[in-house]
């Protein structure tokens, strides 16, 4: 869901018993050169291949059921940094909040896109039908302004700066909600909505596409300044920082709409210029096109982020110290 640095795993424990802390890892392996571990397991931890419970074996041993190494299971499932991690006060509030965000964004995207085909397509909807659909896209977009406002704070250590960014980028949602309205109620064949037109000079037209162009700058920058907070909630999830996944960023999210935003530029600039530029307007409409087929891919891949980072902020990522004890001094049994 968003760019995060790239976060290093401890090496497989030596013959020694002690896990050497990762070139660079700073503090987030303490701030000796090793990281003294326990003989055993003292707290429950499941087996990542078949989530038989470890708890009790030896640290140096294997799963009994599946012959996986436990350091395996270690290295893939205890967060290095977890007791770094800024505490959500309210993770229920957090993690719904995150998920209406994006849940919002897609449907409201996703209906757009039918409402678009069918203006393309004469007859595919009735007006009834498309006043209807476009209501409801726009409630989307809102419900995802209200759950934007889960990440404005969503846990203590964020700076004002950040904070007054993100307060900004979820007032900016009103706006975005009528400018979609507008958009998706005043469009007709031929007013430049359709992805195959090419080029009408009325002035209503203009308007129309000003107010689309509008609607992407909004998005994109409420995007832009929602950003920095996201990525730090994506940072509580091991999964995502550490790679093993895929995943969609916000600023390629936010490059879809600044194409399509492009290719609308594009089509007044063509409108301006008369008859004889009729051709730039065919390129308009393909980054139009462009800009919303990737625009959809993005947000449909910001819903998987957001579903994988919930369980980082419902729960604590797991520590080191949850699964083996340590002993008051740090050194283990």
């Amino acid at each position: 869901m968003s760019e995060h640095r790239d976060q290093a795993e401890p090496p497989a424990t030596p013959a020694g018993g002690t896990v050497p802390a990762p070139v660079g890892a700073g503090d987030d392996w303490g701030s000796g050169s090793e990281l003294p571990i326990a003989h055993e397991l003292t707290g429950p931890l499941r087996c990542v291949s078949c989530r038989y419970e470890l708890q009790g074996l030896s640290i140096k041993g294997n799963c009994p059921e599946c012959g996986l190494p436990v350091r395996a299971t270690l290295l893939r499932t205890v967060d290095p940094q977890a007791i770094e991690l800024q505490p959500v006060k309210r993770p229920k509030l957090v993690a719904a909040g995150v998920l209406l965000w994006s849940l919002g964004s897609l449907l409201a995207v996703a209906i757009g896109l039918v409402v678009w085909t069918g203006i393309t397509i004469g007859g595919f909807l009735d007006a009834g039908a498309r006043v209807t659909l476009v209501l409801v896209g726009a409630g989307a977009l809102g419900a995802s302004g209200l759950g934007a406002l889960a990440i404005v704070r969503p846990h203590g250590g964020i700076s004002r700066r950040r904070i007054a960014a993100s307060v900004f980028a979820a007032l900016l949602y009103p706006i975005s909600v009528k400018l979609y309205a507008d958009v998706g109620l005043y469009a007709s064949p031929g007013w430049g909505s359709s992805l195959l037109a090419v080029w009408v000079e009325e002035a209503a037209v203009s308007r129309w596409r000003v107010e689309r162009l509008c609607l992407w700058l909004t998005l994109a920058l409420g995007a832009w300044l929602l950003r920095p907070n996201l990525r730090l909630l994506a940072l509580r999830s091991l999964v995502l920082r550490s790679k093993r996944v895929d995943r969609q960023t916000i600023a390629a999210t936010i490059a879809a709409m600044l194409i399509a935003a492009t290719g609308d530029a594009l089509g007044l600039a063509v409108g301006l210029m008369g008859d004889w530029a009729a051709p730039l307007g065919l390129l308009s409409a393909v980054l139009v096109g462009l800009g919303v087929v990737l625009l959809t891919l993005g947000v449909l891949g910001t819903v998987v982020d957001t579903i994988r980072l919930l369980p980082a902020v419902l729960y604590r990522p797991l520590a080191i110290g949850d699964v083996i004890d340590t002993g008051a001094d740090g050194v283990g049994p």
